[in-house]
């Protein structure tokens, strides 16, 4: 058995004579998990690599633990620190803010579309702008004043344009690397004291260049996700845990943001399919969601798997032929990463509506435009497993798993050389 001790100093070490790389990266991951949760014991490591993430969704955080899991695995010296950069915002604006995104993506997306698109090409020196990136500066530079960090890293665009705007004004010096966890461009995202940016995929690149971001400041990384992602699964072994045989795999993954009325009604789109198939469901923390999924199971035409939360989806996915979700950006990674198409069911707009463009438009993958889809599409490439390779291959091309290292490089590079610079 593998043991580790926590080191505040600088990150997680591995008992003498323990090599298993796996069990790094899952222990790393729990102590990256705990300095996001102990904001303030964090903050006093002085760390010199600074993450910074936001529970809007889970997606920014697990791309922050995935950056740093890789960098603590290629040099686990190194003094890192993954926070919630809202937890230096006031509590009531950043409760307030919270729940206006929330309630506005879950129960009016149309609220949402209208704020995304408007500031979708925002003048950056506009009042709006000036506003959101100094949401938390003061107390942010505050808490890093006695020894900034040598490189900070933005999952979330907020801390990104708040870093920058430090940058801008001489207060810090540290390069400021800002990690696009969509595969869209949007201006808050882009800042003037950026560093370094790490997009998705080409597309990515191309559209920030006409943005006018120089070339050499971007970089193809992909999106970072959990390692796990690109390790072999043993397929035999998760199939008969499950109970799932031979059958091609639905997985069902109806997370938080989709809204419970809709989860209910894509349950027997997916079991009206008329062709050999099993499904997993993942209905994720809402135990209302599990209790509807496992009322449908009692009566279910096709062998059907309902799972709450899960820490497992590389293998779910790993055994997967299709998978029918929204387009969460690191949701989408995960698939292109283990080269399962996905059959995407009413995106979040904005954000999630330019993932699913991304991965129709590069043919891993179709949109559901209403219910009806969902069993007229499913039922198409199951019938059709020619064309279900291709997409998959497709997929494959698309996913770049080893994007935290690509990242991870970067920041060692960074704080091998003598000083970090601002550009």
């Amino acid at each position: 058995m593998v043991r580790m001790t926590s080191c505040w100093g600088g990150g997680p070490k591995l008992a003498k004579g323990t090599t298993s790389e796996s069990a790094l990266m899952g222990d790393a991951g729990r102590w990256l998990d705990e300095g996001a949760i102990h904001h303030e014991e964090t903050l006093a490591r002085r760390p010199e690599v600074m993450i910074l993430a936001a529970r809007y969704g889970d997606g920014h955080l697990r791309a922050a633990k995935a950056i740093g899991s890789e960098l603590l695995r290629v040099q686990p010296t190194v003094n890192i620190g993954v926070l919630d950069y809202y937890k230096f915002v006031n509590p009531r604006l950043d409760s307030a803010i919270r729940w206006a995104y929330l309630s506005s993506v879950r129960f009016i997306p149309s609220i949402w579309k209208k704020f995304y698109t408007a500031t979708q090409k925002i003048d950056p020196e506009s009042a709006t702008q000036q506003f959101l990136n100094r949401i938390g500066l003061e107390a942010f530079f505050q808490a890093i004043r006695p020894r900034p960090p040598r490189v900070i890293v933005s999952t979330y665009p907020t801390a990104a344009g708040v870093v920058s705007t430090l940058k801008r004004n001489r207060q810090i010096n540290a390069l400021n690397y800002v990690v696009m966890t969509d595969y869209s461009i949007h201006s808050q995202w882009i800042h003037k004291f950026v560093d370094l940016y790490f997009v998705g995929g080409q597309d990515m690149k191309d559209a920030l260049m006409g943005r006018g971001v120089p070339p050499e400041r971007i970089i193809v990384s992909g999106i970072p996700i959990d390692s796990r992602f690109k390790e072999p699964v043993n397929e035999d072994e998760v199939r008969n845990n499950l109970g799932l045989g031979d059958l091609p795999v639905i997985l069902f993954m109806g997370g938080s943001y989709m809204p419970i009325s809709e989860f209910a009604q894509i349950l027997p789109e997916i079991d009206k399919v008329n062709l050999p198939h099993a499904t997993v469901v993942v209905a994720g923390r809402e135990e209302n969601r599990r209790r509807i999924a496992l009322e449908y199971q009692k009566h279910a035409i096709h062998p059907m798997v309902v799972l709450g939360y899960v820490n497992n989806v590389h293998e779910l996915m790993g055994v997967s032929s299709i998978l029918v979700s929204k387009a969460g950006g690191l949701t989408t990674t995960e698939a292109l990463c283990r080269g399962v198409p996905m059959l995407i069911y009413r995106p979040i707009p904005g954000q999630e509506d330019a993932n699913a463009t991304y991965v129709v438009r590069h043919g891993a993958g179709f949109l559901a435009r209403d219910q009806r889809d969902v069993s007229e599409m499913l039922a198409h490439l199951l019938g059709h497993p020619w064309e279900l390779r291709a997409m998959m291959h497709q997929a494959r091309n698309l996913g770049h798993p080893d994007a935290a290292s690509v990242i991870s490089r970067k920041i060692i590079e960074a704080l091998s050389s003598t000083t970090a610079h601002a550009q």
